[in-house]
């Protein structure tokens, strides 16, 4: 869903330390005017320019210079800074590194307490062998702009006027009204640099942004799938990966794009036999549903208070960064107060526990903050993988695992805690299911549960690295339990699931009115512990339970 406020006004508020640094480097350019005549214009340029216009806080401010290469201008800052009685400050100089997209050399330095890259204006050729541009020569503004990827990365503010400059002309509009879109045609785009399609993704899904019809059929073509999986290494798009999972919002959204578009088997590529990872002598089971990631992702966002797409507001700025109460969430919440299935099994769903429920963990611990997001969204990520094993040098692994290790090159710590928490779903549901169906009624009960459930809680911790996160165990299974249940989720009527909240006043013969919502939460509770019941052995239930309703 895209965002559109076209009666928005965009503009720049600097921050006071902005403000004096604009004012530093304005001094600057016509000081070296003065001595030299010269001219040197500066625009900040990038993601600045963008977040800023969305009320976003950003310190990573680019310095683009017309005339000189960085790490000239940012000798004559430190001239500048000492003649007005200020220490010279150091400077860093970066060299090209095209690997990882550093394609012309940059000066880094701190000015009054925020550091700042300088770089040249620029304009780039490519060829069709390599995403790295063949040749880079100093370019104008404008010039700069149409080689960005996207409109809304191609705005620049010029620090002398203090005005925003949208050289391609769109970048403004396709703000406001929510759109990813490319300078140029959008197949010259992706096909300069295939790693762009990622980035498209990335930025749709961090602003709940639509993806143009014209960009959307650039990326499905199989030359932009092809070379996506040819000219980019598998850690390039493991590290854009990294970043829509740490972004913010919008990584089951980022999900739903890959599928869409027909890239997540690009992006999380099964193992193959003699394929990526040498060694793999045999691969066993399929892949489920994409969908399942879809929704399993959307779930734990949604658990964690981390997804905003349920949100309704005329506002751009809050729509996507402030946003209001879910009440689909609130619902669960509430409804499941209370409940053995929530209460000590899964902290997270949690309010006042029930008085015959084992509690495993202190209700003073922090979460969701210490409950390993990351490693939930990755393990969501790669949940249609789950019944693949793969064979590499004569040892068994999970294909999620190979995935992570040999397909997206990822981090050791995070592959042993996505592993063992895919390894921990089945036992954990095994344990809810035992416990919530038969929940204990005396304390030696509770005792013989909290043993049960301490006996899985030591084996998912047996991996070290997880340590005090073993809730993510219990989190993410609770994630699987309830994708079944997704579309009620997501419509924000879990409460009803069996449409017995329009039925429920007939059947207990009572009017409607307050004490209808406090026995739907009844209902919910016994819905949660009894997920395979039909809406005929739920009302049967209510009949045969005339006490609870009164």
């Amino acid at each position: 869903m895209s965002i559109s406020n076209t009666s928005r006004t965009l503009e720049i508020r600097l921050t006071e330390q902005e403000a004096k640094i604009c004012e530093v480097l304005d001094a600057v350019s016509k000081r070296y005017e003065e001595k030299e005549g010269k001219k040197v214009q500066l625009r900040i340029a990038g993601g600045w320019v963008r977040d800023k216009l969305l009320g976003l806080t950003c310190h990573d401010l680019d310095i683009g210079i017309d005339t000189m290469m960085g790490y000239d201008f940012a000798l004559l800052v430190n001239d500048y800074m000492e003649s007005i009685g200020q220490e010279k400050r150091s400077i860093a100089k970066i060299a090209t590194n095209p690997e990882k997209s550093k394609h012309l050399e940059t000066a880094t330095m701190v000015i009054l307490g925020m550091p700042l890259d300088f770089v040249n204006l620029r304009s780039e050729v490519y060829d069709d062998t390599s995403r790295i541009p063949s040749e880079i020569t100093f370019g104008t503004p404008s010039e700069d702009a149409y080689r960005r990827d996207f409109t809304i990365n191609a705005l620049l503010y010029n620090i002398h006027t203090r005005t925003v400059e949208d050289f391609t002309e769109r970048g403004l509009d396709d703000l406001k009204q929510g759109l990813v879109r490319t300078p140029l045609e959008p197949f010259e785009t992706f096909w300069q640099d295939p790693l762009r399609v990622m980035r498209c993704i990335r930025f749709a899904a961090r602003f709940n942004f639509k993806i143009v019809d014209e960009a959307k059929t650039a990326i499905l073509d199989p030359r932009i799938k092809q070379a996506l999986k040819t000219k980019i290494s598998k850690e390039r798009i493991g590290a854009e990966l990294d970043k829509m999972i740490d972004d913010g919002a919008g990584r089951s959204t980022a999900i739903q794009l890959l599928h869409d578009l027909s890239l997540y088997d690009v992006v999380f590529a099964p193992p193959e036999i003699d394929g990526t990872a040498k060694g793999t002598t045999d691969v066993q089971g399929d892949a489920k549903d994409v969908e399942d990631a879809f929704k399993l992702v959307w779930i734990m966002e949604w658990l964690l208070k981390i997804n905003l797409s349920t949100v309704e507001s005329a506002d751009l700025e809050g729509r996507i960064f402030q946003a209001e109460v879910d009440l689909g969430q609130e619902s669960l919440l509430s409804q499941t107060c209370g409940s053995p299935l929530t209460t000590h099994l899964y902290p997270v769903v949690t309010s006042t526990p029930s008085p015959h429920v084992a509690q495993i963990i202190s209700k003073d611990e922090p979460f969701p903050e210490k409950l390993g997001i990351r490693n939930l969204i990755l393990a969501g990520m790669i949940y249609p993988y789950r019944d693949m094993t793969a064979t590499v040098n004569k040892k068994n692994m999970s294909a999620g695992s190979w995935i992570l290790r040999y397909g997206l090159k990822g981090k050791n710590l995070d592959i042993d805690i996505v592993t063992k928490l895919m390894e921990s779903i089945e036992p954990v549901r095994h344990v809810v299911r035992a416990v919530t169906q038969n929940p204990a009624m005396d304390e030696e009960g509770v005792q013989r549960e909290r043993a049960e459930m301490g006996t899985v809680i030591r084996d998912i911790g047996f991996v070290q690295v997880i340590g005090k996160k073993w809730p993510c165990a219990f989190l993410l299974a609770l994630g699987v339990d309830l994708i079944p249940r997704f579309d009620a989720l997501r419509a924000g009527t879990l409460g009803e699931y069996y449409g017995v909240g329009k039925e429920l006043t007939k059947m207990l013969n009572i009017r409607p009115g307050p004490k209808v919502t406090d026995y739907l939460r009844i209902v919910m509770n016994w819905q949660l512990r009894h997920p395979r019941s039909s809406k005929e052995e739920c009302q049967a239930w209510i009949l045969d339970h005339p006490d609870l309703f009164t």
